[in-house]
């Protein structure tokens, strides 16, 4: 819990209790619920079981940022940490409140909304097995455009803990568990969907009855499974008759309720891709009107943000008139267009062009500081962003993306706001899941490298877990010149802000074997070196692990040898002299060098670089030490 600050203690769950947190080291706010779990095999396997929630990927899904289990000293007990996005959004609970305070109805476009957004929700987690178990009015967020997010998941290990299930039971919304939880303690897709009627139940009549009569009329609908009367249209009432069956061999599944004429109107509405149907331009209109220019296009991809086709024609055309003057004089418009494409349409083509095009105009304009600062900004950096994290699964746009941050990275405000933006995170993910992909590590390698070791970016980003990520990769594509450069840079970066851990040995070895599979390579030489300096000087282990070479030789010898084959660049000389001055400061390395005439050789530096200060102070520690 180092990590995190608490700011705030909200009402306490069945299943544990929910803070607002802060990061300490981005400085961001975040939700987290921490459960109380009996035992530390308990907690590890609630753990494995939630691992799957840090890869939801859905518009109506609360993201997880972080699950990590820690030790409560105060009650002495382990604990369960679920780290998400902290919103400030109003729950659904509330707003049913509000609604049976005022007496009113909610109006039939939102219970539509609700209902589509929901049945898509849960048909994206159904089919990849993945059930709630945990839903009800108090875990729906709204935000003011009525969109709903799911949030606050539950786990089998966790559900299933007697006296936690109990605890629920007997609380005021038991009534959204299925009946079968009640009897058999059986858990299943379908009591999701039990739960989501009942929830819309409550929408329903919360204007009608108050809270313990509307608790009542559920109770009864559990035990009896009482015909609903609640003056709704007949299309509804059957929706809901299927939802709220208490048998659940015969309780409509996610997929069943889908082909119900009411819900695939309700999918229409909130632009669910399950009905496959997509707004359409209206007759006469057939995509970008080329001939009315680049002023006539924007008004297009403006008019018609909803608009697939309308939004593909556009890109297209802005793709092939890229050296277009006209375009560049009204740079802030195209940028505001298509990175409102990004934001309006989750179409993997609407994303693939709009990387496209974004890649082009910034490589048209690098170096000018003034005509490209709206690319730049945050708006473009957050749409590429979380283009990424959407589809990050997505090789291909991922291609496209990376390359993007890339150059946004090299530029000191843009790499500040991806950093604030969670990028390393989005970078470290598709390390992970591309481990052995070149075109994906290359570009994500690079970037970590200028994002790191961005001083100014230090104290805003976690690198945790970075260093094994990027150690991965080295370990895959050990015989890849190109790659390793940018593997060994990205590693000195990390040494420089992550705090050694168990990963120095590994990380150590893995520069000595680069080292001396590419000793020919300059590039390699120059980061591998420094990322050894930085190693050794945190680590004594880390000095002896360089002694040994690879090969089963001398470790010193290799790095001597590299010095020889890359003489007559004073950079990687000063890095080989910073190593051996960070080795000299321990007493028993010292023989190891003396025995490898690193005496000798500093001294050939010496005079060979005289005029380089640096250099000469180097090698003069070093050789004071010895």
């Amino acid at each position: 819990m180092e990590k995190y600050r608490i700011l705030d203690v909200m009402e306490p769950g069945s299943y544990g209790t929910v803070h607002i947190v802060r990061d300490r080291s981005d400085g961001h706010n975040y939700t987290m619920k921490r459960v109380e779990c009996l035992d530390v095999g308990r907690a590890n396997r609630a753990l494995e079981e939630a691992l799957c929630l840090l890869e939801l990927q859905h518009p109506h899904i609360i993201k997880y940022k972080e699950l990590l289990i820690t030790w409560d000293r105060k009650i002495s007990s382990v604990m369960l940490c679920l780290v998400t996005d902290c919103s400030y959004m109003e729950s659904l609970s509330a707003a049913i409140i509000v609604q049976r305070q005022k007496g009113k109805k909610f109006k039939e476009g939102v219970i539509r909304g609700f209902l589509g957004q929901m049945l898509d929700t849960l048909a994206f987690l159904h089919k990849q097995k993945i059930i709630h178990r945990n839903l009800k009015p108090s875990n729906i967020l709204m935000t003011k455009d009525l969109t709903f997010m799911l949030s606050d998941f539950g786990t089998p290990t966790l559900t299933q803990d007697e006296l936690k299930l109990e605890k629920r039971m007997k609380e005021s919304e038991k009534s959204w568990m299925a009946p079968e939880i009640f009897t058999l303690r059986l858990w299943s897709e379908k009591s999701d969907i039990w739960s989501l009627g009942c929830i819309l139940l409550e929408m329903l009549i919360c204007h009608m009855l108050d809270a313990e009569a509307s608790l009542l009329l559920l109770q009864r609908i559990r035990k009896d499974s009482q015909p609903l009367e609640v003056g709704v249209s007949p299309d509804l009432s059957s929706c809901l008759q299927n939802m709220l069956e208490r048998n659940p061999e015969r309780r409509a599944s996610v997929w069943e309720l889908l082909n119900e004429p009411f819900v695939k109107v309700c999918l229409v509405q909130c632009g669910s891709r399950l009905v496959g149907v997509k707004k359409k331009l209206p007759p006469g209109l057939t995509g970008a009107p080329s001939e009315g220019g680049i002023k006539s296009i924007l008004e297009l991809m403006e008019n018609y943000k909803d608009v697939e086709e309308a939004q593909l024609s556009g890109l297209e055309y802005l793709l092939t008139e890229t050296a277009d003057k006209d375009m560049f004089s009204r740079l802030p418009a195209v940028v505001q267009c298509v990175t409102s494409a990004m934001r309006s349409l989750d179409c993997v083509e609407v994303q693939r062009g709009a990387c496209q095009v974004l890649h082009r105009l910034l490589i048209a304009v690098l170096g000018q500081s003034v005509a490209g600062a709206c690319l730049r900004s945050e708006e473009v950096v957050c749409s590429v962003l979380n283009t990424i994290h959407t589809h990050s699964a997505d090789r291909d746009l991922l291609t496209l993306a990376l390359p993007l941050i890339l150059i946004l990275s090299a530029d000191e405000s843009s790499a500040r706001r991806i950093a604030e933006a969670g990028g390393i995170q989005e970078i470290v993910r598709a390390l992970r899941r591309f481990s052995g992909d070149r075109d994906i590590c290359l570009p994500c390698c690079e970037v970590l490298w200028s994002l790191v070791v961005n001083r100014s970016n230090s104290k805003m980003v976690s690198t945790e877990g970075t260093l094994e990520a990027v150690s991965l990769v080295g370990e895959t594509h050990l015989e890849d010149g190109e790659l390793m450069e940018t593997v060994c840079a990205a590693l000195w970066s990390l040494t420089l802000r992550e705090s050694l851990k168990e990963e120095w040995e590994d990380t150590t070895l893995l520069l000595m074997h680069t080292l001396n599979t590419h000793t020919e390579r300059q590039g390699v030489v120059k980061y591998a070196t420094l990322a050894l300096a930085s190693l050794v000087s945190k680590s004594e282990l880390a000095a002896f692990r360089v002694l040994l070479a690879p090969s089963g030789g001398s470790g010193v010898r290799l790095i001597s040898e590299a010095c020889l084959r890359h003489h007559d660049d004073p950079e990687v000389v000063e890095n080989i002299c910073n190593l051996f001055s960070e080795m000299a400061q321990y007493d028993d390395v010292i023989p190891e060098l003396m025995s490898e005439n690193v005496k000798e050789l500093l001294q050939q530096i010496q005079i060979k670089f005289a005029s380089n200060k640096e250099i000469v102070l180097l090698a003069e520690s070093t050789l004071a030490n010895m």
